[in-house]
């Protein structure tokens, strides 16, 4: 029988010999790794307890630094996931019986599919236009004004331009609602300043993962320029048991020291262009090899991705019998046939190398052949050319 440790070297073995464009998946670099696995793994975060005085240095540095980056007043680090951090702002800002809207999950509307029934709130489906895959602004504003939700949560897991934050944001703050801003997937693309800026367009929060353009350890984080929504967040979010609930007891001081040294490390803005131009040559040879996007022929944007992501228009059969044939060849993709471009673009793909993966796709999907040998001989060409993290 396989041991533990034998697996996880098969799954790193894995996982290292192919061209991963997993979306909302990336690379941790050599030393963020190693700060997962430091003494800080096993420590709690509480200054009650003596021996802190160090990591309690480490968390307020990572705070100063990320409030840095994405130019905000207040900075919340302990949430260990973004649907933690999602949690916490409902929790925060709403009660049993208020309407969130949102942006519906998946199909259509590729929001993220977080059920806020189970905890007594009521989910408002924000209006979706699938043909153009973004939201109807006219029709939003409308359930707006009618619903006035006490949150609208803004974001999604499957998208390919921005939101109208500012339009829904001016319409929200005019019957005293909060706007909340879901950058789970867009975080990295917003640290460089590549992708809309949330909070300079109008949401009052903007939170998210940090380990999917943000190329970070797994875990949450929580901005605000709103001192106030801040300190309630924090109420929920932090350790703070005789002030009310706690979601989390231990932030997990290895991940928070690892997230410090991500924030230092990443060439933000060098990345985040990069990660967008790659995007922009999938999809460009998606559409000359006959390969329907979903949103392509949206005309409120002169391209069809302003992110990480391309997502062809295939049925659901489609979509899986595509993820195996390219997986096959050392290709990683999920079921949608989607494409996410942070990870490659951390190993130095550039336009030229994602023109040549997203040809070699192509070919692939397109192919009576269940493996083609030459392709493969070129997809492990291109993961020996690209084993070095050089952003």
């Amino acid at each position: 029988m396989n041991t533990i440790i034998e697996l996880a070297n098969a799954h790193q073995q894995c996982r290292r010999q192919a061209i991963n464009l997993i979306v909302s998946e990336n690379r941790l670099s050599d030393p963020v790794s190693e700060l997962l696995s430091n003494d800080l793994a096993s420590r709690y975060a509480a200054p009650f307890y003596a021996g802190t005085d160090i990591s309690q240095e480490i968390t307020r540095l990572t705070i100063e630094k990320t409030k840095s980056v994405f130019s905000a007043k207040f900075a919340n680090i302990s949430p260990t996931s973004g649907s933690n951090s999602l949690m916490a702002v409902i929790f925060a800002l709403t009660e049993p019986g208020d309407k969130v809207a949102r942006v519906p999950p998946f199909f259509p509307g590729g929001g993220y599919p977080f059920q806020y029934e189970v905890f007594h709130r009521h989910s408002l489906p924000l209006v979706f236009d699938d043909a153009q895959w973004q939201l109807d602004r006219a029709a939003c504003i409308e359930l707006l004004l009618k619903e006035q939700p006490k949150l609208v949560v803004l974001g999604a897991s499957i998208f390919m331009v921005p939101m109208p934050v500012r339009e829904i944001s001016e319409i929200v703050h005019s019957y005293g609602g909060v706007v909340a801003y879901d950058g789970s997937h867009s975080l990295g693309l917003i640290a460089g300043g590549q992708y809309q800026n949330p909070l300079d367009e109008g949401a009052d929060i903007l939170f998210g993962s940090t380990h999917k353009t943000f190329p970070g350890p797994q875990g949450g984080i929580i901005v605000t320029n709103s001192e106030s929504l801040h300190f309630k967040i924090e109420l929920v979010s932090n350790f703070t048991p005789l002030n009310g609930p706690t979601m989390v007891c231990n932030p997990h001081l290895a991940r928070i020291a690892a997230l410090g040294l991500t924030l230092d490390e990443v060439p933000w803005q060098q990345y985040a262009k990069q990660v967008v131009e790659n995007a922009r040559c999938f999809a460009r040879v998606f559409s000359s090899n006959g390969i329907v996007l979903r949103g392509e022929r949206n005309s409120d944007f002169s391209h069809s991705t302003y992110c990480h992501q391309v997502l062809p228009l295939l049925d659901k059969d489609q979509g899986l019998q595509y993820r195996d044939k390219l997986k096959a060849h050392g290709i990683f993709c999920d079921g949608f046939m989607r494409v996410g471009t942070a990870e490659i673009t951390r190993l130095g793909f550039t336009e030229q190398d994602s023109t040549e993966v997203a040809q070699l796709m192509c070919d692939i999907v397109q192919s009576d052949q269940p493996v083609i040998p030459e392709a493969k001989q070129k997809v492990n060409a291109l993961v020996e050319s690209h084993r070095e993290i050089v952003m």
